[in-house]
């Protein structure tokens, strides 16, 4: 993924700054519904003068009716041909974006259409090799509903199976970026696997509490996968009412639904930071991707009945989508063999444990590479002005995602290995800036960075990092930040990348930096 771009942190990452699952960018995770949470009590028989006066959940909860659905969709896509469907795929060529790790391009694969196997008639089939971009047209405001079926045999962290919004490829500090993208996350209770999640953004909402804008996400709130390898309809409802969460951010209510079940609905009175952003779908140049986006992992899998409507609809409305529906349980991939000319994606292949070096100063994680992103961190070590900073360190990555790997932040406070780093539990705490291994990384307002890089193919370097022994040299120039790495293979196969950064810091300015990371064991040699 090569970048030189500045980027940004979610809000359930933002916090960290003060999916029946882009920027692929890390955070720190958001709260979900406290464990504590309760069901309303309710009055029973017993405790009344008489059976009449009792009223019972069931008997005040009337069954939902199917209702008919608008017969003007803003976006309709059934799959029964691949007309106005444009195959595309991920190219080092980054072109006019500024914020992605990889520029979209006409992929000469087929649209494969899986006659007879999806929810109503055909599906689409997204084979892990080509995405797929649909004419998504704008939406008038914040009032309006997003859904369609799916079954997934492959789906990475933070990998698309629908991303939709303006300027997504783009750095913030270029454009106003908006999207949502239904993924999967490790944000469930204890670090679960969670799917599908509806994350989404909007650079420039909130602005006033998080230089980053507002990051929300929405789930089913179960800790559970739905739709792998198995149909799931997934529908969300924007009911365009405003209101202030509790991290001081905007939030539209939303519903989530799944199989035409309302799984989850925040709003001013149940929000848990979960949500939709304001103003995602409206604007000029509003993208359509399946399957694949700037960053992550390819797709794989089924999608069919895909509805996009300018309008919320009701319960009665999205149970009519569920019952339209009558997929196959075992649906049966299109048969198709890629040329010679077409790149093979590579399956990740299970590694051996990280072997386990003696005298480290501090390890992250665990040797069979499990690290969640920020649940684990180093001493913070001061950069001084005019100073520079040594360090070794051994990254064993799972060799899945290029950011699966070590990260640095530079913050304004000393953190210490035993409590996570975030406003939370450092009083003041601030990051101007974090740095990811993958020539990637995202700030403050007024974050920028510039990277090189020695190598082009990224996938031999994601190989290297599967177990690399790492020199970072980080040195300080008042508000710019030079940081020069080298990475050296079990091979001895030597790669290096220099990073140039500049934020809100001054000369005068405290700056300390932790190493953490994600999917990876680190271990720390030396810091001097």
């Amino acid at each position: 993924m090569k970048k030189q771009i500045t980027a940004v942190i979610a809000s359930v990452m933002a916090l960290s700054l003060a999916a029946c699952a882009g920027g692929s960018t890390s955070t720190e995770q958001t709260t979900a519904a406290p464990a504590d949470t309760q069901a309303p009590e309710q009055t029973t028989a017993a405790e009344t003068t008489t059976a009449e006066e009792t009223t019972t959940a069931e008997e005040t909860t009337a069954p939902v009716v199917a209702e008919p659905i608008p017969d003007s969709a803003l976006v309709h896509l059934d799959f029964e041909s691949a007309d106005g469907l444009t195959a595309v795929k991920q190219v080092e060529d980054l072109g006019t974006l500024t914020g992605s790790n990889f520029g979209l391009a006409p992929s000469d694969h087929p649209v494969l259409i899986a006659e007879g196997q999806g929810a109503v008639g055909n599906a689409l089939y997204l084979d892990g090799k080509y995405g797929v971009d649909f004419d998504m047209k704008e939406v008038s405001d914040d009032s309006y509903t997003f859904s369609f079926w799916y079954n997934a045999d492959r789906v990475a962290t933070y990998g698309p199976v629908v991303q939709v919004g303006r300027n997504i490829g783009m750095s913030n500090a270029d454009a106003t970026v908006t999207w949502l993208n239904v993924t999967k996350s490790t944000w469930g209770t204890n670090d679960a696997d969670i799917f599908p999640v509806v994350w989404n953004r909007n650079s420039s909402i909130g602005t006033e509490v998080s230089p980053d804008g507002v990051w929300p996400w929405i789930y089913a709130m179960d800790d559970t996968e739905h739709g792998k390898r198995e149909w799931c309809l997934i529908t969300v409802v924007s009911d365009g009412n405003r209101y202030v969460a509790d991290d001081g951010m905007e939030r539209v209510g939303t519903k989530l639904y799944l199989n035409g079940e309302l799984k989850w609905e925040a709003n001013a009175e149940n929000m848990y930071y979960q949500g939709l952003s304001p103003e995602i779908l409206t604007g000029d140049g509003i993208e359509g991707h399946i399957g694949i986006n700037y960053w992550d992992t390819i797709y794989k899998g089924f999608i069919d009945e895909l509805y996009i409507f300018d309008e919320a609809l009701t319960d009665g409305q999205v149970k009519t989508l569920f019952e339209m529906g009558n997929p196959p349980a075992e649906p049966v991939a299109p048969e198709y063999e890629a040329g010679e000319e077409e790149e093979a994606v590579t399956e990740a292949v299970a590694l051996e444990a990280a072997p386990v070096a003696e005298g480290a100063l501090d390890v992250l994680g665990t040797p069979d590479r499990a690290l969640g992103f920020w649940s684990d961190t180093t001493d913070g070590f001061e950069l001084a002005d005019g100073a520079t900073l040594k360090m070794k360190l051994n990254n064993y990555s799972d060799g899945v995602n290029n950011w699966d790997n070590f990260v640095l932040a530079f913050t304004n406070t000393a953190v210490t290995t035993d409590k996570v780093a975030s406003a939370d539990n450092y009083e003041g705490y601030a990051e101007y800036a974090v740095l990811r291994a993958d020539a990637y990384g995202w700030g403050d307002a007024s974050y920028n960075a510039n990277f090189e890089t020695s190598w082009e193919d990224w996938a031999a370097w994601l190989q290297l990092m599967t177990s690399a022994s790492v020199d970072v040299t980080m040195t300080r120039n008042g508000g710019e930040v030079t940081v020069d790495y080298t990475f050296t293979g079990a091979d001895g196969t030597a790669m290096t990348e220099k990073a140039v950064v500049t934020s809100t810091m001054t000369a005068e300015s405290p700056v300390y930096v932790h190493v953490t990371g994600e999917a990876a064991y680190i271990e720390l040699l030396s810091v001097e």
